[in-house]
């Protein structure tokens, strides 16, 4: 197929298994596009709930709380600095603490604050003194497990990472879960600000690296997936044997540490170990890099990124234009222009190639139809790559009828291009869509013949009207004795069958005189006109060169 087209196509399961997976990291995308926010929510619930100097706390609690705290707000901080928050950053931070030291110099200053609150609300010291050890349990642990997996994940340790966080995760449940076990404060219940700051900053640093391994591997179909979903159940377990030891042990704390280590042990094995010595898995998984592009891939196609340019295809025996084939191009805000064949790859593959297929026809289309009263590009046909993919919508033939009639362009100026490969293993149901857009009018082509799986039974059952040569065998000539060979079968059999023959990839003029003494109809390649936009083929199809 011509390399800036829309066109090839891995295999069906392939092609599945990296949809399901895209539409998973949309969503993920989603969440990380929005981190920053989570990271300023934590920022602003750990600051409110500050243990500043001027409360009358125990020293001891009050520097447990302050490091709890601190850790949550460092960590939220920076993870708006890496996310190219700075500015929000230094505003939240700025703006929330000259807050603070506002409010603790009046009357109210205990009410913003956590360890006040439960040191107004206990009934003598000795209970509070009891609430404070065992919240600073919960509290200090979930602040150590975050501030390891934050370690870990600059390090690049992910699975160990993301493993710790799912454990902070599941912390602030705990007490949800013995509620529901009919177990009542089973070490301790954080304060909320506490649980607010904390799981919105966990949340946080998963979102950030959600679209990595084995957090990745999560929303996976086959045997890897599975397995790390079975870990969330283990955490799940394990969440309510902590909140159980909190009662079989009663006071005696020292038992508590050892049913945690057990279960993080038992959770990170699940998620790391296991994943590890997996090694493999059975799905094709695209590279977080892959899902990443896909996803600005599906931004430049709303924000109207993309834009067509047209190649000129010469009538060999008249050597007037006898069409254009539309390519799409990207034009990307700081990256500049990207080559066609690194998002056609990574659109195929996650399923973008529908709804970016379907923007290219109704583009050449619309353009083509505009061209109606030009006395040269009025009368020539267009020709637009069609996916496999858009084939297995199962809207095909409806989405190009109602673009016909929407544009006003008339279907026999219109071909639709095919790579052989859309026919692989094809039921027929491929070729009953050819038929219907057929019988509308439309002319259809074969493009990439001779690369793919050619088979002469589709030939046979297609009403196509133009088979292509492919560049590949194009390039080698004249002088390459298996290249001529196979191109001078491919003209044979293509007349044998009523195709016109076009040669796609034709860049000096030995090669044109080879194509056209064997038979070949129409000429494309860069010997003739590079692709070129819309107003630049207007001022080409004026002057003489479009004569040949």
């Amino acid at each position: 197929m011509n390399q800036t087209g829309v066109g090839v196509t891995p295999a069906h399961t392939t092609e599945t298994v990296a949809q399901r997976q895209f539409m998973r990291h949309r969503l993920v995308r989603k969440v990380q596009d929005n981190t920053h926010f989570l990271a300023m929510a934590s920022m602003v619930s750990g600051l409110l709930g500050f243990p500043h100097y001027l409360l009358d706390v125990d020293n001891n609690v009050w520097l447990a709380q302050l490091l709890t705290y601190l850790t949550f707000i460092l960590v939220s901080y920076n993870l708006l600095l890496e996310n190219g928050r700075t500015n929000l950053a230094m505003l939240t931070l700025s703006l929330v603490t000259i807050s603070l030291f506002v409010v603790q110099l009046t009357p109210y200053a205990a009410d913003f604050n956590d360890t006040a609150n439960l040191l107004h609300n206990a009934n003598n010291q000795q209970l509070y003194y009891a609430s404070r050890t065992q919240e600073f349990m919960a509290g200090g642990f979930l602040a150590c497990l975050i501030a390891v997996s934050y370690l870990f994940q600059r390090h690049h340790y992910l699975a160990v990472s993301q493993a710790l966080l799912c454990i902070a995760v599941m912390i602030p449940l705990i007490p949800l879960l013995g509620v529901l076990c009919g177990i009542s404060n089973p070490y301790g219940v954080m304060s909320p600000l506490t649980t607010l700051s904390g799981i919105l900053c966990a949340f946080g640093l998963l979102a950030k690296h959600a679209s990595h391994p084995p957090m990745s591997y999560l929303l996976l179909m086959d045997d890897t997936g599975k397995q790390i979903r079975s870990s969330i159940l283990l955490l799940s377990l394990c969440a309510i044997m902590l909140a159980r030891a909190g009662v079989e042990f009663g006071n005696n704390m020292r038992a508590i540490p050892l049913v945690v280590v057990v279960s993080l042990l038992a959770i990170i094995y699940t998620m790391t170990v296991t994943y590890y010595r997996k090694g493999k898995t059975s799905e094709q998984v695209l590279p977080a890099t892959d899902m990443d592009f896909a996803s600005q891939v599906e931004s430049a196609l709303d924000n109207q990124q993309f834009y067509l340019v047209y190649q000129p295809q010469i009538d060999f025996n008249t050597g007037r234009l006898k069409g254009v084939e539309a390519l799409i191009r990207w034009q990307h805000p700081t990256k500049g222009m990207i080559s066609p064949v690194e998002f056609i790859r990574v659109a195929e593959l996650t399923g973008l190639i529908v709804p970016l297929g379907k923007w290219v026809m109704r583009t050449a289309c619309a353009q083509a139809a505009a061209w109606r009263d030009h006395p040269v590009l009025g009368q020539i046909e267009i020709s637009v790559n069609v996916s496999a993919l858009q084939l297995q919508s199962g809207t095909l033939v409806e989405d190009i009828l109602g673009i016909l009639a929407e544009t006003g362009l008339s279907p026999h100026r219109l071909v639709v291009e095919l790579t052989e490969s859309a026919f692989v293993q094809d039921d027929g149901e491929n070729a009953r869509i050819m038929r219907s857009l057929k019988s509308a009018g439309i002319k259809l082509a074969i493009d990439d013949f001779g690369t793919g799986y050619s088979c002469l039974s589709y030939l046979r059952d297609i009403p196509g009207d133009y088979l292509k040569v492919d560049r590949s065998f194009v390039l080698e000539l004249p002088g390459h004795n298996k290249a001529e060979a196979v191109i001078q079968a491919i003209v044979s059999l293509g007349k044998s069958l009523d195709y016109r023959i076009i040669a796609e990839g034709i860049e000096n003029q030995a090669q044109a005189d080879f194509l056209q003494r064997i038979g070949c109809d129409i000429a494309q390649g860069f010997l003739f006109a590079r692709p070129m936009e819309a107003d630049a083929l207007q001022l080409w199809s004026s002057s003489p060169h479009s004569d040949m």
